[in-house]
């Protein structure tokens, strides 16, 4: 590769990268809400990894912003065929990932109104007092 491309040659391979792993993230945190019991602390911290790879995501693109900038290129990039190639690569899987969090998004929704539901349920629960200050049973009045 030409070297006048070689640092957005880098930066969009860093780009692939991040976003290759945010798939994988994504991917096993649709597979936790598809359990009937997720398992909440593999969800929190599959949470937490996709947070630090959006915040990594957000440098990658701020880099090549100012790579694309310097060399007055944009996507596709038809100028060099190595980047037009990366870029083939990082477009679709970009979309799959728009894609694939709205679908996140639904079945977290999905998931927060059964939790709802179940609590409704148990909430008149609650209120009733199964044993009184003294520790023995209350006999239904």
């Amino acid at each position: 590769m030409h070297d006048r491309y070689q640092s957005l040659n880098t930066v969009l391979n860093s780009l692939y990268q991040v976003l290759a792993s945010l798939h994988h993230v994504m991917d096993e945190e649709q597979r936790q809400l598809m359990m009937a019991t997720p398992d909440g602390r593999r969800l929190m911290s599959l949470s937490e990894d996709k947070q630090s790879l959006l915040v990594t995501l957000t440098f990658v693109e701020q880099r090549r912003a100012e790579a694309e900038t310097q060399l007055a290129l944009r996507p596709p990039y038809s100028e060099n065929s190595a980047l037009t190639a990366l870029w083939q690569r990082i477009a679709p899987l970009a979309q799959q990932l728009a894609e694939q969090n709205q679908h996140t998004a639904l079945m977290l929704n999905q998931q927060l109104t059964w939790t709802e539901q179940v609590l409704g349920i148990l909430q008149p629960l609650q209120a009733q007092r199964f044993y009184g200050p003294d520790g023995h049973p209350v006999m239904g009045r």
